[in-house]
């Protein structure tokens, strides 16, 4: 059993929208779901596609892997199903709040840290079978985080990715830029050592999850701006007319954004993968 008191600490944000999902939707996971086809993609069935996405995830761990480090582990929901599989798990998230919902939920059966993962320095060189990043690579810096794989993967260990990546050039101002350029990650795991084994595209079957989330923002959170909107127009006219001549460009911009984010024009730009590299010698 791992030693739940091994906890590196320091604060550096606290993710609010997974806190959001977890506490309004009931969401173990803000993950991607993957939908096979066989349930209707809605926010009722979110959580077992997410789910789903999980298994297929935890699926692709080769043989002989034993010691895991989770990074970017959200609630635990993937350490969980990892800890239940019998694996040596470490967890890495840069909020406290999911540090502490991960502890919870694996029964204090996972070693932590609460950092960005490029910044910890007091890993033991080659102590991991596998690195997992689920939706995590995006959010860390290339050269330290490749560093850090290195460093921290004995020789032929695995490195799981699971993330959305830029496949062209984005060329509307709406569509969110998030995202590496697929061509660079790859290009970046070559230079590092790092040898494809496998690879697979579920761009199609977690595409729904931009619909659920496009249907949320136009049946709640607008809706609810609009409410706001209307209350301080009401209320307090002088601070709307300060607020609308600073601000009002701003929130257009926003609105047209989040206007954009269905599965149609995210395929256009982006697709999401499940890689499985290896480290060479």
């Amino acid at each position: 059993m791992a030693d739940s008191n091994y906890t590196h600490k320091k604060t550096y944000y606290n993710d609010i929208a997974l806190k959001l999902g977890h506490k309004l939707f009931g969401l173990e996971h803000l993950h991607y779901g993957f939908f096979s086809g066989k349930e209707k993609p809605n926010l009722e069935n979110l959580s077992k596609a997410q789910n789903a996405y999980a298994e297929k995830l935890a699926g692709l761990i080769p043989k002989g892997v034993k010691k895991i480090l989770d990074v970017g582990c959200g609630t635990g929901g993937m350490a969980e199903k990892l800890v239940l599989k019998k694996y040596d798990v470490t967890c890495i998230a840069p909020d406290p709040y999911l540090i502490e919902k991960t502890l919870e939920r694996t029964k204090n059966k996972v070693k932590t840290y609460t950092d960005m993962y490029e910044n910890i320095t007091d890993f033991e060189p080659e102590s991991f079978d596998l690195i997992l990043m689920s939706e995590s690579c995006q959010y860390i810096k290339p050269d330290p985080g490749w560093e850090q794989n290195k460093k921290v993967l004995k020789k032929g260990g695995y490195l799981l990715v699971a993330d959305f990546f830029k496949t062209k050039p984005i060329d509307n101002k709406y569509i969110s830029k998030s995202g590496q350029p697929l061509d660079n990650f790859m290009e970046r795991a070559k230079n590092a050592n790092f040898k494809l084994i496998k690879e697979i595209d579920i761009t199609k079957e977690v595409a729904p999850t931009m619909d659920i989330y496009q249907e949320v923002i136009n049946s709640q959170v607008f809706p609810l701006a609009e409410a706001v909107h209307e209350f301080v127009l009401r209320r307090y006219p002088k601070i709307y007319s300060i607020l609308s001549y600073f601000f009002k460009d701003k929130i257009l911009d926003k609105v047209n954004k989040y206007k954009m984010q269905g599965s149609e024009n995210w395929v256009k730009y982006k697709g999401y993968y499940m890689f499985l590299f290896q480290k060479e010698s």
